[in-house]
């Protein structure tokens, strides 16, 4: 039955109605809640809440009211904000769509942890389908020491990945905090203090570059372009894949390349050393070899003439690891990034990468100093 429309002159909310001789509120409930707050066939709230009786204080009767609204209110919310319907408000955001492609890119491999099963009301489900309020920071805590556990027994370190998972989603809650009404989040469940993870510390040395290097030569035409670069630059993959005709000045007296570089650092112009020069004529030897339509072409390309992608790098990289362990070589094998610390380690400048402290290039810094004893 349709509740009775308001009194004229009546002070009650709207849905306040006298029924049976006593003050209910029964607001009508929007179709796609209905599954969650149980309605009438006229979609409106069943049993109605009672407020009091005629005559009680109006103060009493609109607190009760909106004790009700707001009960209600979160009874929804909780429901219908899931963790994972919190992380696609985020993905679908200027925030998000703000960052770099590949941080989008890895954000996503990082948020497959919103499947790790989770046992809700007794029915196994997921991460994702828990109601983002009701997650816990020891809950978060357990959550990922078994994330962290789990990789280990599939032979992976998994102290890295596991931290960024739940920094993935601390930056989700993050930013829905200050953007989702009634999210019932004061406090972070994702900022627990994360797992140390141990520094980089190996320096490779010049015979291993070189070992590597010719192996990657019969794996793809441009690695030992990109190895070049990525060590005389001491550049990470990505600020090497920025890289445009463009960027390069060709006098070899003042020029020298310009490095767009990532994560806070400062772009900075590389000169040219005799070394530096060749890596770019074989870079530009590659050029030769296909017809590049682009007036302002990436420095460095694939083998069909095309950008090289961060992608396409990573999968040559996979299949350049395999074929070192086949020839007994997983010892020797580095990946890309091992490449800006010879980089830095090896330059007459430490600051080439466009580190702006001390201690980022001191962790870079890997190769051990030498120091000459007292005669």
């Amino acid at each position: 039955m349709t509740p009775k429309p308001r009194a004229k002159n009546t002070n009650l909310p709207k849905y306040c109605t006298l029924s049976n001789g006593r003050i209910v509120y029964r607001p009508r409930i929007a179709p796609e809640h209905r599954h969650i707050i149980p309605t009438d066939r006229h979609g409106y709230l069943r049993p109605p809440v009672r407020l009091g009786k005629p005559g009680d204080p109006e103060r009493e009767i609109i607190a009760a009211y909106l004790t009700a609204k707001n009960q209600i209110e979160q009874q929804i919310a909780a429901t219908h904000h899931t963790l994972a319907w919190v992380v696609n408000q985020y993905t679908r955001s200027s925030k998000f769509k703000g960052l770099a492609p590949g941080s989008q890119r890895r954000a996503q491999v990082f948020l497959r942890i919103l499947d790790h099963p989770a046992t809700i009301d007794g029915e196994q489900k997921t991460l994702g389908d828990i109601p983002a309020r009701s997650i816990t920071r020891p809950m978060v805590r357990r959550l990922a020491d078994q994330r962290l556990k789990q990789y280990q027994s599939n032979g992976k370190k998994g102290v890295v990945i596991v931290n960024r998972e739940i920094t993935t989603l601390a930056s989700a809650i993050k930013w829905a905090k200050d953007h989702i009404d009634r999210l019932g989040i004061v406090e972070n469940p994702f900022g627990i203090e994360k797992y140390s993870e141990q520094p980089n510390t190996r320096y490779v040395t010049d015979e291993e570059y070189h070992i590597q290097r010719d192996i990657a030569a019969g794996v793809a035409d441009y690695l030992p372009v990109v190895f070049e670069l990525a060590y005389l630059l001491a550049g990470r993959s990505v600020e090497m894949l920025d890289i445009k005709l463009s960027d390069i000045d060709t006098d070899r007296e003042t020029g020298g390349i310009h490095v767009t570089r990532r994560k806070g650092s400062e772009s900075n112009i590389i000169e040219w050393s005799d070394r530096l020069y060749q890596a770019y004529q074989d870079a530009r030897e590659l050029h030769a070899r296909h017809k590049i339509a682009a007036i302002d072409a990436p420095l460095l390309i694939n083998q069909q003439g095309q950008a090289l992608r961060i992608e396409t790098l990573r999968t040559a990289m996979s299949r350049l690891k395999k074929k070192m362990a086949k020839e007994s070589l997983s010892d020797v094998y580095w990946s890309l990034h091992k490449l800006k610390s010879k980089g830095v380690s090896d330059a007459q400048d430490d600051r080439i990468a466009g580190h702006k402290s001390e201690s980022m290039r001191n962790r870079y810094r890997v190769k051990t100093a030498r120091r000459k004893p007292a005669r």
